[in-house]
């Protein structure tokens, strides 16, 4: 039978979680950032009572401020945001990634999150094939350093190994291909194991980056929960539009790579379509100088086209 009570509830709490959100996201002077956080934290209060485990806001492109207007201190979706900027943030040793800590500060990422790191579970490949087809109409408006950041919670009791996490990584990649609704770009090659290879949704290429918790020696790898970043190429014309800003980008990126990882740089960091360069050996870096293995010769056709 129709719930009457249950209904004025639910709508009551949305309006109240609605209201206050907006209010901790704003930023004015009129609104102390003290008060911003109070108001957060009891978001998640309000939020519990009224509207319980169906509004997790997993599967939806969140803001940074739609982050902390969500999720109180101590969720796991507010750890992993924290672990992900504090890495960022960390003054005294410089994330390598200059790009991705400006697209931070810019406001130009979108988060997405998933509750467990086991990337073959199909929840995860249909959360994050929306998650992307939401994301690529936006991107455009999201400045030069944008990407879409999926973050996973911590797994505490993990054993996962670095090569398991690659063949989770590429059961990830193949199901986002099965479920795409647009054609494969015809200017890339199906072949993964070619020099103009790249990563394609919704017609759109990327350049994927992973980090996992198994990883230890090669820090830039590492994240205590699994987070992985999409990001457009065509962000990288913007960003290297001259040989000379490539060079300057590249040089900086590797000296910072010596500082923070306790290996020497990837030989695999090499330019897209260079000469005996794999795009698909850079995604996933192992904790040893050898490329990883990629357990797929071509990804899968789509099975929605194919429908």
């Amino acid at each position: 039978m129709f719930n009457t009570y249950a209904l004025v509830v639910s709508l009551i709490g949305g309006v109240v979680i609605t209201f206050l959100a907006n209010v901790a996201s704003v930023k004015s002077r009129n609104v102390p950032k003290a008060l911003r956080n109070i108001l957060s934290s009891f978001i998640g209060f309000v939020r519990a009572a009224f509207c319980g485990k169906q509004d997790d806001q997993q599967g939806n492109l969140l803001t940074r401020a739609q982050i902390t207007a969500a999720f109180p201190q101590g969720t796991w979706q507010r750890d992993a945001y924290e672990d992900y900027k504090a890495v960022l943030l960390n003054e005294e040793l410089i994330f390598p990634c200059i790009y991705a800590t400006k697209g931070f500060k810019s406001d130009g990422q979108r988060f997405l999150f998933i509750d467990s790191d086991d990337l073959s579970d199909p929840r995860h490949i249909r959360t994050l094939a929306k998650g992307l087809s939401a994301y690529i109409p936006q991107a455009n408006r999201l400045g030069p350093n944008n990407s879409l950041v999926l973050l996973a919670k911590k797994n505490d009791n993990n054993s996962r190994t670095v090569q398991e996490y690659n063949t989770l990584f590429w059961e990830l990649l193949n199901g986002l291909a099965k479920l795409d609704e647009k054609a494969w770009p015809s200017t890339v090659p199906r072949d993964i194991d070619t020099e103009k290879w790249c990563f394609c949704f919704g017609g759109e290429q990327y350049f994927t980056a992973i980090q996992t918790p198994a990883h230890e020696v090669r820090r830039t790898r590492y994240a205590p929960g699994l987070t992985i970043a999409f990001q457009p190429k065509w962000v990288f014309d913007i960003l290297f539009s001259t040989d000379a800003k490539r060079a300057g980008a590249l040089a900086k990126v590797r000296a910072l790579l010596a500082k923070y990882d306790s290996i020497p740089v990837s030989p695999e960091l090499k330019g897209y379509g260079e000469e005996g360069s794999r795009e698909s050996k850079q995604y996933f870096l192992l904790d040893e100088n050898v490329p990883a293995p990629c357990p797929y010769d071509r990804l899968s056709d789509s099975e929605i086209i194919a429908a």
